[in-house]
């Protein structure tokens, strides 16, 4: 059992689970205080979150959560960049659509966002960019 739990814990989409959500969280975190105590605009947030954490968040899912060892660093990045554009304009759609527009709270929006993200960002760069 133990050797089971531990063999799991090393895989792609547990590591890929475990950071992301920490990340998540302390994005929302950040979100919150922004927002609601330095009156940030929640479109702009989502602009300096993308700016903050791109480089990061390459850097961890090369080679922590997929462990890639390929040399290719400049296409990678390249395409890593690219998906992380298309989800950064994605996320400002819809925080402008539900917020904006049906008046749902900006936390619950984000939070939602966050699910899509994660399914969009595993998929992407694990059978894309990190094969």
């Amino acid at each position: 059992m133990k050797k089971s739990i531990k063999k799991l814990l090393k895989t792609k989409i547990a590591k890929y689970i475990f950071w992301w959500w920490i990340a998540a969280i302390i994005d929302l975190l950040a979100l919150y205080i922004f927002v609601d105590i330095f009156n940030v605009s929640y479109i702009l947030w989502a602009i300096f979150a993308f700016i903050i954490s791109f480089m990061f968040w390459f850097l961890f899912q090369k080679y922590i959560t997929f462990s890639n060892k390929d040399k290719k660093h400049l296409s990678q990045w390249l395409l890593f960049f690219l998906f992380q554009l298309v989800w950064l304009w994605v996320n400002i759609l819809l925080l402008y659509i539900f917020v904006d527009k049906f008046w749902f709270y900006y936390i619950y929006v984000a939070i939602f966002n966050k699910f899509i993200i994660f399914i969009w960002n595993f998929f992407a760069n694990n059978y894309l960019n990190f094969k």
